[in-house]
């Protein structure tokens, strides 16, 4: 048996020492390399090799878009041929000028040749578009740029004509899109700036006309703005007819954790603010963890705010604070609108809607390292201000270990969902006939972010 043993082991090695000692580092290479260019990608580096006098180039690749190749070739002008542009950074620049450059490449007889040479607004590219823009028919490209740490983004809209790229609109911005704000078959350009030392805040909306000329519109925000961490789209009611109109969505930062969510529509070329925090209203402000998105899947985004769960004193838990309940808004007629309220674990990914017969008769506590909802006597409150429990209803529980999530299951969990390394796990319990909650009603019940 060891004799066996032996010579499988010496049949191993010599086998091992037969491998080319050079196919590992050739494999390591060839991740770490460029991707091997095209025969039409071959021609057009040729080309740009010439233009630039054999300097010595660096291919720079957009980070996000369709466009992510270093090579980027349409029919700019519409005639049926492709042009070509090529990102790159060269050594013959001088210490003053951006090493980040373009070449524009046309098609002469069949072959590639540089027309002409750009400087850029950035170090990095962002992306590259390619669209058209309200009613003109031309086509444009939209290139976004930025610092090499990510900071100061700005776009250019450029067009092509009798051999160059015009440029039309440089716009610096903290957010921005190409997309169909007001559904009426044609892109705007939507960009929103968070104060910066030569930036006010304001969000802005660019439509062409068909002689060319930009259409912009403009919505002042408050300077107190110093980021805007999120952008999203759906849609509101209408005003005074049935229907849904689009809608624009921001999460807003001020200070390091505080977020308010701005709403905005746009129409007949009209940027118009249709909420935004005032002092006689219900507030948007909240922790930064709470993001606005669409939480039941009906296409009308609702707008988190959190605040204590049922049941708890707040002037008696401050020194510790009980479990934030979050209240969903939608946004009716410039006003917040109060819609379903959640517990909203941001650290864990996940929402868990309330049953609306649990509102003002259920609370949380954790107990465990799990969420466990209660019933409570709302008429007997804990003298420490907590709520005076009395039945369970409902176990939640995040595990990252494969046997606790198996053990778990064995004792009457649900298993919820596997996601990024997580077991999601609830258990429910039937001791109130009328607020006891089903597995399928819990599972229906679950946002998972």
């Amino acid at each position: 048996m060891n004799t066996g043993r032996i010579v499988c082991g010496m049949l191993l090695s010599l086998l091992t020492l037969q491998l080319p000692a050079c196919s590992f580092n050739m494999n390591v290479e060839s991740m770490l390399s460029p991707p091997r260019l095209t025969a039409e990608q071959e021609q057009i580096y040729q080309a740009l090799l010439s233009d630039v006098g054999g300097a010595q180039i660096s291919l720079k690749y957009p980070k996000s878009g369709e466009h992510l190749s270093a090579f980027t070739v349409a029919d700019l002008d519409g005639d049926g041929s492709d042009e070509a542009i090529v990102f790159f950074e060269s050594g013959r620049t001088v210490a003053e000028e951006n090493p980040l450059r373009y070449c524009l490449l046309g098609q002469q007889n069949g072959k590639w040749t540089a027309l002409k040479e750009y400087s850029t607004l950035g170090a990095e590219v962002e992306r590259i578009d390619i669209t058209k823009l309200g009613t003109n028919p031309r086509t444009n490209l939209v290139i976004s740029y930025s610092k090499v740490d990510g900071a100061d983004h700005k776009a250019e809209v450029l067009y092509y004509d009798s051999g160059e790229l015009i440029s039309t609109l440089p716009v610096p911005y903290s957010v921005m899109t190409l997309r169909d704000l007001d559904q009426d078959g044609t892109n705007e350009l939507f960009v929103a700036n968070a104060a910066k030392a030569t930036v006010s805040a304001a969000a802005l909306t660019y439509s062409l006309d068909k002689d060319g000329n930009y259409t912009p519109s403009q919505v002042d925000l408050p300077e107190s703005f110093t980021e805007i961490s999120r952008l999203i789209y759906g849609t509101l009611p209408a005003d005074h007819a049935p229907g849904t109109v689009p809608a624009i969505y921001m999460d807003c930062l001020s200070g390091a954790t505080t977020v308010q969510t701005i709403v905005l529509s746009y129409k007949d070329n009209r940027l118009r603010q249709v909420y935004t925090d005032s002092t006689d209203r219900q507030k948007s402000e909240r922790s930064s963890v709470y993001q606005t998105m669409d939480i039941d899947g009906d296409g009308e985004v609702e707008i988190p705010v959190d605040k204590i769960f049922y049941g708890y004193d707040k002037d008696k838990t401050e020194e510790n604070p009980p479990i934030p309940l979050t209240n969903w808004y939608v946004c009716r007629g410039g006003l917040l609108m109060r819609e379903r309220a959640s517990y909203y674990a941001a650290q864990d990914g996940f929402v868990f809607l309330l049953p609306q017969r649990w509102e003002e008769r259920v609370t949380a506590v954790q107990e465990d390292g799990e969420t466990v909802f209660y019933t409570f006597d709302a008429d007997r409150p804990n003298p420490d201000g907590t709520p005076n429990l009395l039945e369970p209803l409902l176990r939640l529980s995040v595990v990252t270990d494969p046997i606790m999530a198996d053990g778990m299951q064995a004792n009457g969990y649900l298993l919820l969902r596997q996601q990024n390394g997580r077991y999601y796990l609830g258990k429910t319990e039937s001791g109130n006939r009328l607020l006891s909650i089903s597995d399928s009603e819990l599972l229906f019940a679950m946002r998972f972010l």
